[in-house]
């Protein structure tokens, strides 16, 4: 039904990005392999616009319309690649839940919640910042920015998660949501 909706091949891989929060722990990464978030979201889209092989949906960040932020994720994609058969918004009626159902990898900039609860699906995260979830065995974290674009490059190559990893994220987000009290994203 999405591809249906969005003009899209079916037997074309889908690729979520989730965008991150412009305005809140900006500063909070140990490593990070662009200056900023809005500097990640821009060559990320720049980079995609050349890999026409996947479908790419770009999914705003929550914050981003309730904190009114001016750059943001919309400005961007409309400013760099709205032109683009392959790289969509995210549709507003897509549930949080249907997303494990239609994606094969997601994209992040350090993705504390992505970055959590997708593994836990097998869908492989890659990330380009460091969070809670990163160093941890489950997401696919790059080394340099080259890592990163190669591992965007060859997205359509990539496997579901292993059991180990997978089991890992459970774990994690046991420890996180059940034993640790802590709300994700914190």
């Amino acid at each position: 039904e999405l591809c249906k909706q969005l003009g899209w091949n079916p037997n074309t891989p889908i690729v979520a990005i989730f965008s991150s929060d412009m305005t809140d722990g900006v500063f909070v990464s140990s490593w990070l392999l662009f200056r900023d978030r809005l500097s990640w979201l821009r060559e990320t889209l720049l980079k995609i616009k050349k890999i026409n092989n996947v479908n790419w949906l770009v999914r705003p960040h929550p914050n981003d319309e309730k904190n009114k932020v001016i750059t943001n994720t919309i400005s961007e994609y409309k400013k760099n690649c709205s032109d683009c058969d392959h790289i969509k918004l995210f549709p507003n009626d897509i549930t949080t839940n249907s997303i494990p159902k239609l994606v094969n990898a997601i994209i992040s900039n350090g993705g504390s919640a992505a970055g959590l609860e997708y593994p836990c699906f097998g869908i492989p995260v890659i990330t380009s910042a460091e969070s809670q979830n990163t160093g941890l065995g489950y997401t696919l974290d790059s080394k340099s920015k080259e890592e990163y674009f190669l591992k965007l490059q060859n997205i359509i190559r990539l496997e579901k998660l292993s059991k180990k990893q997978i089991e890992l994220a459970k774990i994690y987000i046991f420890i996180i949501m059940k034993l640790a009290i802590l709300p994700v994203g914190s």
